[in-house]
């Protein structure tokens, strides 16, 4: 007998979407990573939450991602970034909260900055996410419903006001980002059945208090509606794009929230919606101020990927980046607002980062400098820290047309500035110039700060100089360099008298006024003396201005060498004591022995000589060849007398050369009984260094 099973297949095809858009999930979370901004990472800063509600578990997670938006895993040494994602499809909710380290005190100042993502759905889109203040008991584990509850308010089951706050999370206060709008006057989806908002809106209210929701009857049945308490009607959230969100909250209680302030695409600053609400710190029940924050969100049958990045969390690091512009030759007048340079001027570009306080040190830091126009940079700036470290860097290290320079060390309370400095000079323009030194960003692991934007105008020239006549020149140490310029004008203005300025590596040499004449040249000579004069190369410039913003500069390089020198610097006395008249010839070393230290670093070779005068005792009484030397013990002696007798030779070094001879070697004392007597005696030795140059 044989069974036959027939099996059909069905096969459902489901497209979701507004008109012909077509919404996936995992596509438009991809677009999410691929377009995300910069951000901060998250190690030990956030933890998810604990807490499920029935039929939902907490799906909330961090990603890590690289500088490109691909996962990687957390602790990756290509991590650059991350995200904390939320909800990402239906029947979900979703906690992240901070962890024990990076408490809210609601009695500070605290500045946070994010970026927040609410998928592609457009009208289809539910149900948001909030963020939330929070001293609920459950810590990590409060929660509360899916659906418009977002986690956070009660969970409206048609029961009175106090039974909805009660299921809310307990002791806190929240802030909307609301996607989908319920506003249906039913059970469960009523709480946005309020003709003041749209469809997306932020608002704020305290979830766990009776206060904050209203009781209807429609039909025969009940349904709350939530209080919302400084709203902001937004466009649609859910537009695939990156919201820029800024929580400026004071220790007074006062929270000011704004959406789309910057600009996702080039970081630009955008006026933005703009809202705010007095929290009520008691409603806390805090003893020490300390809160647990985070977001929470959650979705029904409509769902988007609901995704939060972090830009700046004022509680871990608090600091602040100053951009300042100096025109070094205008005495290094302050030019960073709208001031006038002129073409050639040396230009400081400063930016200055300042620790104030914070959880953690600022690490990781990477600074992104903005080029400005206009302005050619010396290739090579440095950072210096506020315990005197210096870090040099290249300004030729262009990223995204920002120059990058990573910051070697931490800020700190104990090393709190760095003051990062590029050198440069305006460039010569036919008409006034306005140049751009834009906002640069200092982007580290845990804290991500902008500076100031600059703005000046190089001012074009009217009058053309031409300085001629400097030349670079080499000269030996100890020299005086003596430079010659030419100073001359192809312009006639009134009154004709210009300043010029020279300076030696910096340093300002003269200044002073001349006359100009269009017909003649102005002879401009200088003696620098050589004791301003630094060995290597020195840098000689002269600058000419009129007063009507007009100057020309012109440098040239003087190169100092050493050529070296030949020196005997010691050579000691040979005393030979007293010793007794001996019965035969005897041969005496000196007290002390014999040594010379001499330095002959001209090119070339050298010749230690020796010469030496009779040995006369005090009678006047001669003894001859008493003087004698020998190299060495076993070698031939040789009489020291008026003929020069080379004892050391070699080649030019840059080290001394120091020579102390051994017992029964050097210039020794010879004595005949014969010839001896009982007195002093004494004679003179002539030491002369010469040198033979390389050819």
């Amino acid at each position: 007998m044989m069974k036959i099973l027939i099996v059909t297949s069905i096969m459902i095809a489901l497209t979701l979407g507004v008109g012909s858009r077509t919404v996936s999930a995992d596509a438009d979370y991809d677009t999410a990573l691929k377009s995300s901004p910069e951000a901060l990472t998250l190690t030990g800063i956030f933890q998810t939450g604990t807490g499920t509600v029935s039929g939902a578990s907490n799906v909330a997670t961090v990603v890590t991602l690289d500088a490109k938006g691909n996962v990687v895993p957390e602790g990756s040494a290509t991590a650059d970034k991350s995200l904390v994602k939320i909800t990402d499809a239906q029947k979900q909710v979703g906690s992240e909260w901070s962890t024990a380290g990076n408490k809210f005190d609601i009695n500070k100042d605290n500045l946070t900055t994010m970026w927040m993502y609410f998928g592609n759905a457009g009208g289809n889109s539910g149900d948001g996410m909030a963020f939330v203040l929070q001293n609920d008991a459950r810590g990590t584990a409060a929660i509360s419903g899916a659906g418009q509850s977002l986690g956070v308010w009660g969970v409206d089951n048609g029961g009175r006001e106090s039974e909805i706050a009660n299921s809310a999370i307990k002791n806190s206060w929240a802030l909307e980002f609301d996607t989908h709008r319920n506003g249906d006057k039913g059970t469960g989806s009523g709480f946005d059945d309020l003709n003041s908002i749209n469809d997306n809106h932020l608002a704020s209210a305290y979830p766990n208090q009776a206060g904050a929701y209203e009781r209807h009857l429609s039909g025969f049945n009940w349904y709350n509606k939530l209080g919302h308490n400084g709203i902001i009607n937004t466009a649609k959230l859910s537009n695939g794009k990156w919201w820029h969100v800024t929580l400026d909250y004071k220790s007074s209680g006062l929270m000011t929230y704004t959406i789309g302030d910057k600009d996702p695409s080039t970081g630009a600053a955008l006026t933005g919606q703009t809202n705010s609400f007095n929290i009520d710190k008691s409603k806390f029940a805090s003893a020490n101020g300390q809160l647990t924050w985070g977001f929470t969100g959650a979705t029904g049958d409509k769902y988007e990927n609901n995704l939060v990045m972090f830009e700046k969390i004022s509680s871990l690091v608090s600091a602040d980046a100053i951009q300042k512009v100096t025109d070094v030759t205008q005495n290094n007048a302050d030019v960073t607002n709208n001031g006038t340079v002129v073409s050639g001027d040396e230009l400081n570009f400063q930016s200055t980062l300042t620790y104030k306080d914070g959880k953690q040190d600022w690490q990781k830091i990477e600074a992104l400098l903005q080029v400005p126009n206009d302005v050619t940079l010396d290739k090579e700036a440095t950072i210096k820290y506020a315990d005197g470290t210096i870090q040099k860097f290249d300004t030729t290290k262009v990223t995204n047309k920002a120059i990058s320079a990573v910051l070697s060390k931490s800020l700190s309370k104990t090393n709190n500035t760095a003051t990062i400095s590029m050198n440069g000079t305006a460039n010569t323009v036919t008409s006034d110039t306005k140049v751009a030194s834009p906002a640069s960003a200092f982007n580290g692991k845990n804290a991500m700060i902008t500076s100031n934007a600059a703005a000046f105008t190089i001012k074009a020239s009217q009058q053309r100089f031409t300085i001629t006549g400097l030349v670079n020149q080499t000269i030996n140490v100890g020299q005086a360099a003596k430079v010659a310029a030419s100073i001359k004008t192809d312009t006639i203005l009134e009154p004709n008298v210009v300043s010029v300025t020279t300076k030696l590596n910096g340093t300002q040499l003269s200044d002073e006024l001349i006359i100009l004449n269009k017909l003649d040249p102005y002879p401009y000579p200088e003696t620098i003396p050589a004791n301003k004069l630094k060995l290597g190369d020195n840098t000689y410039t002269i600058r000419v201005d009129d007063g009507y913003g007009d100057s020309k500069t012109v440098q040239s390089t003087i190169t100092v060498k050493d050529l070296g020198k030949i020196d005997l610097t010691t050579v000691n006395d040979l005393n030979f004591g007293t010793i007794p008249i001996p019965q035969s010839t005897t041969t005496y070393n000196p007290v002390s022995a014999m040594n010379v230290e001499l330095e002959a670093s001209l090119p070339g070779s050298w010749n230690l000589g020796v010469e030496g005068s009779d040995v006369v005792g005090a009678d006047g009484s001669i003894l001859k060849g008493a003087l004698i030397y020998k190299d060495s013990v076993n070698a031939a002696e040789t009489v020291v007398n008026s003929n020069s007798l080379t004892i050391l030779n070699g080649q030019s070094s840059a080290s001394k050369v120091t020579k102390t001879w051994a017992k029964d070697t050097g210039i020794l004392l010879k004595v005949k009984p014969s010839e001896v007597k009982t007195q002093s005696y004494k004679a003179t030795i002539n030491w002369t260094l010469s040198h033979t140059p390389t050819e």
